[in-house]
């Protein structure tokens, strides 16, 4: 089965547009939507249906794509525009009785559980049990998936994910800075890289999260066939072409996968 990836979201932490904002891309995604984007998630579509991070709209997203099951989670990091949808999966796992674990890097798994005491016992533990990623033994919608650390900047440290099929390779970095290691990456059919505002002003040190002029001098060095900017603040806008080679997701985009 061919399978294909969905942007539930594609926006950053805070999304488009921002609540409190007044900008031009913020008044544009009140009036027409095509800047709107929630928090990031994606939905692999395949012999398996797998989220990767469950952001806090992640209710809403489902809802308005039609989801209504999956066999997986994946969890790139603790943060909260990548994990508060958790509970949300959580009741659908308790209610229904069909189990759904979630996976992470290893040293993710304590950061869960110090914000989701309650599904780390109980009904709640025995429906969505969560997993350290390296001890998985399997893969997931036909990909085996690999787990690499990434800077994030101010941020401290995320997790990126590197997909391997027998039709190809992709991966999923939504949370990434000043990357210096870039084997793991090399001869990707597409690259997922976040990307939040098109130039930044602030230094390097202050900052969590590619601009896509860095993010293009970054391309051009992995040189994958396919790339795709996501995790977008209200810092790119929509009406504005991508960069030649590259373009910008937004919430309902879906890609065919190698």
């Amino acid at each position: 089965m061919a399978s294909r990836l969905r942007f539930l979201g594609s926006g950053d932490s805070q999304g488009v547009p921002r609540w409190w904002c007044g900008c031009s891309v913020c008044q544009e995604a009140r009036a027409t939507g095509l800047n709107a984007r929630t928090r990031p998630s994606v939905w692999v579509e395949g012999s398996e249906q797998v989220l990767i991070d469950v952001a806090p709209e992640f209710r809403l997203q489902a809802t308005r794509e039609g989801l209504r099951r999956f066999d997986a989670v994946l969890i790139t990091h603790a943060h909260n525009d990548h994990i508060l949808g958790l509970g949300d999966v959580a009741d659908r796992a308790r209610w229904t009785k069909e189990p759904c674990p979630a996976y992470a890097p290893r040293e993710v798994l304590p950061q869960l559980q110090q914000r989701f005491a309650y599904l780390f016992q109980g009904t709640y533990l025995e429906r969505i049990p969560f997993r350290a990623l390296e001890d998985a033994g399997r893969t997931f919608a036909g990909y085996a998936v690999s787990a690499v650390k990434v800077p994030h900047g101010y941020n401290g440290w995320s997790y990126a994910f590197r997909f391997d099929g027998p039709h190809g390779s992709w991966a999923y970095m939504p949370d990434c800075i000043g990357l210096e290691d870039l084997e793991p990456w090399r001869g990707l059919d597409l690259l997922v890289l976040g990307t939040s505002f098109y130039k930044e002003p602030a230094p390097v040190a202050s900052r969590s999260v590619y601009d896509v002029t860095e993010a293009v001098e970054l391309v051009s060095r992995l040189k994958p066939a396919r790339t795709v900017f996501t995790h977008l603040s209200h810092g790119i806008d929509r009406r504005k072409p991508a960069p030649e080679g590259a373009m910008y997701a937004h919430d309902g985009l879906v890609l065919e996968l190698p």
